[in-house]
């Protein structure tokens, strides 16, 4: 985690494409995950979705993370939603 918090404070992650922030975020919510912090996975992909919406709602890797989010406990507002526009959430 401290290398992603390093990798994601500098100007050089400001400089990468959008779709590898996005893809870098998707894929720090797993560790998110693994350590127990649905929180932070939730505002991870809300984040990607924000960079990257395209990216975020098409790679099946993300539609895995969300629902692992999603069925982790309780969410916030924006995952939920997020979870909802991706059609993640029963109708």
């Amino acid at each position: 985690m401290a290398t992603h918090q390093h990798a994601t404070s500098g100007n050089a992650w400001h400089l990468l494409p959008a779709e590898h922030r996005a893809a870098h975020l998707i894929d720090i919510t797993h560790a998110y995950l693994d350590l127990g912090d649905v929180r932070s996975a939730g505002r991870a992909l809300v984040a990607a979705d924000r960079i990257a919406t395209w990216e975020t709602r098409i790679r099946p890797v993300a539609r895995a993370a969300l629902t692992a989010v999603f069925r982790a406990g309780p969410t916030a507002a924006d995952v939920t939603r997020l979870a909802a526009t991706m059609r993640l959430t029963p109708q």
